[in-house]
């Protein structure tokens, strides 16, 4: 695949030994969240020591019932018998398009969304329609209905949402399960964000971080989820420890399948006779993951504490010509610039060269028709060093000084 000129300059600078902050970087072992070594060593010394391979078709039974376990917590009831173990969310996705949908197919997706999925479906043959969010970042029914026909087997629902960093609300949860109930398509809760919740930015206040981890939610840091939501619709919710315990390498992800049990069982079939032909999720992931849903919440807490706090330094190093919506959730945020024209590339471009400074232009995400304004995206995952830094690379770029 040939690389777009953006990644092209980002290539030639880094073969030279140019030092460029990547304001996008969203590698949460590089930025410094990792599980602690007491908490993970243990636990690999165990399953050294008990090692003993037992596949199941669904995953393991004692991983399975922690999930479940998991859900219970927030008053959302799925059976273990109705979740299957993954390498990753998008081994999970995969799983759902491949056997669950046929070429020609059509799924809807968010506008604006993550790249990735778009693939994803298109190695499935399946056709990608978008419904929209308005400037706000508030879905647009409408345009969802507009979308949907007998063709449509998923709504995705991302929430937090990639790159938007909001939260779908109860009244657009439960008006997206209306329409799915019209065209029977199903949901797609992608929930891999839903750890990772903020209180309302409120400007020179510090933000109350550590609230949203293994715990019911509270009043002001609630998730409404589709499986508490939408009663006997097929919701297909998806989520793993990449981010839930900053363990991407641990490869571990799921699919909990909740509705109307009469009318998921043959979907739960089919998923499972798909992945017992690889089993690809890791052994040592499944036999630490109730470990790590007893033991590791206070890792997850703080992490969360520290990037509600990186959220309100993003939020308020950011001024001049841009602006941005305060995320309330997830490690992504757009920002609008003015001033500047409305070639989002050529931004991120001159702000590369300039100041060394990468970020993602917004048309990645399918923020250019949105209005005429510059979009770009970055993380407040960065090292705050490092974000500190490039924010002040980016208000002088602005200020053109």
């Amino acid at each position: 695949m040939e690389k777009n000129r953006l990644q092209q300059e980002l290539d030639a600078l880094r073969s030279r030994g140019v030092e460029v902050i990547d304001l996008v970087d969203s590698n949460f072992h590089r930025n410094g969240y990792r599980l602690p070594d007491e908490l993970l060593l243990p636990l690999m010394e165990e399953y050294v020591r008990r090692r003993m391979y037992a596949p199941d078709s669904k995953g393991s039974p004692a991983a399975r019932a922690s999930i479940s376990a998991y859900y219970a917590a927030f008053g959302i009831a799925i059976s273990p018998e109705n979740i299957l173990l993954t390498a990753s969310s998008s081994e999970s996705y995969n799983l759902l398009f491949n056997n669950l949908a046929s070429p020609g197919d059509n799924l809807a997706l968010p506008s604006p969304t993550y790249p990735l999925f778009e693939f994803l479906a298109g190695f499935n043959h399946l056709e990608v329609r978008f419904y929209r969010m308005d400037e706000e970042y508030r879905i647009d029914l409408d345009s969802l209905a507009e979308v949907l026909d007998a063709r449509t087997r998923f709504v995705v629902l991302i929430s937090p949402n990639n790159p938007t960093g909001q939260v779908a609300s109860r009244e657009e949860i439960e008006g997206i399960a209306e329409l799915c109930a019209r065209s029977g398509a199903a949901i797609l809760s992608d929930e891999v964000f839903s750890e990772f919740l903020y209180p309302p930015f409120t400007a020179g206040q510090p933000a109350e971080g550590g609230e949203a981890c293994q715990r019911p939610p509270s009043g002001k840091l609630e998730l409404p989820r589709p499986a508490a939501l939408a009663g006997s619709l097929p919701v297909y919710t998806l989520n793993g420890i990449s981010k839930m315990f900053a363990s991407p390498d641990l490869k571990l992800g799921w699919i909990a399948v909740s509705g109307d049990p009469g009318r998921i069982v043959e979907s739960v079939e089919r998923l499972e006779v798909a992945n017992d032909v690889f089993l690809n999720c890791s052994s040592l992931a499944q036999f630490i993951l109730p470990s790590l849903f007893a033991r590791a919440g206070d890792f997850t807490r703080g992490m969360v504490a520290d990037l509600a706090r990186k959220r309100d330094l993003l939020a308020e190093g950011i001024g001049g010509d841009a602006s941005l919506i305060p995320p309330r959730g997830g490690i992504h945020c757009p920002v609008r610039i003015s001033g500047f024209g409305g070639d989002d590339e050529e931004f991120a471009l001159g702000l590369l060269r300039e100041r060394l400074v990468y970020l993602h232009p917004g048309y990645f995400y399918g923020f250019d028709g949105l209005s005429e304004l510059v979009r770009v995206v970055l993380s407040f995952l960065l090292r705050e060093d490092l974000l500190v830094e490039g924010l002040s690379r980016l208000r002088g770029y602005l200020r053109g000084g």
